[in-house]
Formats: C-alpha cells, sequence, structure tokens
C-alpha cells in the first residue's frame, strides 16, 4: 500500500458557489481508482484520470453544475 495525501475540489455552480470548496485528508490505498470508485460508484467511468508523475494523479468530474477535482499525491 501507498500513502497519499489528497486533495479534494468541489464546486458546485447549482447553489451559486464560484470558488471550489477545498478538503484534505490523508489515506493508504492499494489503488486510487478504488477509492474514487467507493465516492463516486455510478459516475466513476465519467471521471477523466490524467498521470501527472509516478507520484501525482488527478482525476476530474465535471457535468456542468458539479464539478469534483481529486488531487493524490504520494507522500
Amino acid at each position: 500500500m501507498k500513502e497519499y495525501e489528497i486533495a479534494v475540489k468541489f464546486t458546485n455552480a447549482c447553489a451559486g458557489a464560484s470558488r471550489p470548496q477545498t478538503f484534505f485528508e490523508e489515506a493508504e490505498l492499494e489503488n486510487t481508482d478504488d477509492f474514487i470508485r467507493s465516492k463516486h460508484g455510478a459516475e466513476f467511468c465519467k471521471f477523466s484520470k490524467e498521470v501527472l508523475s509516478p507520484t501525482q494523479t488527478v482525476y476530474r468530474y465535471d457535468n456542468g453544475s458539479v464539478a469534483y477535482c481529486y488531487e493524490f499525491s504520494e507522500i
């Protein structure tokens, strides 16, 4: 298992938010895909995944009114 710092950015345009709410957490994970799948289930297939480096991965999803961005950085 690897240990990650996870930065979560969430924007809800339906509620009139123009700036994302940002949260941070740490987790030990075997697979970052499984973490996103556990949070978003059926929407998982709509997320885009970008590997920025061997230690950093970003997942994004935006349906026009709600946007999520998860940034995984290996510690």
